[in-house]
């Protein structure tokens, strides 16, 4: 995400949610996820928290106060360019993902776009 004014919200990977499936449950589950993410107004809400905080930050359900994310979590990281929040970047998945492999890949992440963003720094 990339914030300000006219920001833009990029999603990919949603795929990538179908291979938890262990029930048809689930199914539907995803089904409705896929449509808040479409609406994108919930993960701008979410995305706009994340920057107000430094460092990687983790939301699992409902705890962001969004209860349209209960039975999933997020774990974003801000990035800036020159000293500047200027996005997000973010992983969503279900409360039981490996936090432990997923949270240092965000975080490098947003320091790697950081560094890209900031090259004299």
């Amino acid at each position: 995400w990339t914030g300000g004014q006219g920001g833009s919200l990029i999603i990919r990977g949603q795929a990538r949610l179908l291979e938890t499936i262990d029930q048809a449950a689930r199914v539907s589950e995803i089904k409705r996820l896929f449509e808040r993410l479409e609406q994108q107004e919930t993960m701008l809400r979410l995305l706009d928290l994340a920057q107000r905080g430094e460092g990687v930050q983790i939301f699992i359900g409902g705890e962001s106060g969004l209860a349209q994310l209960d039975g999933w979590s997020v774990i974003t990281a801000p990035y800036e360019a020159n000293g500047q929040v200027v996005g997000s970047v973010g992983v969503i998945g279900p409360t039981r993902m490996a936090y432990d492999r997923v949270i240092p890949i965000v975080d490098i992440t947003a320091r790697l776009l950081s560094s890209a963003l900031s090259p004299n720094s």
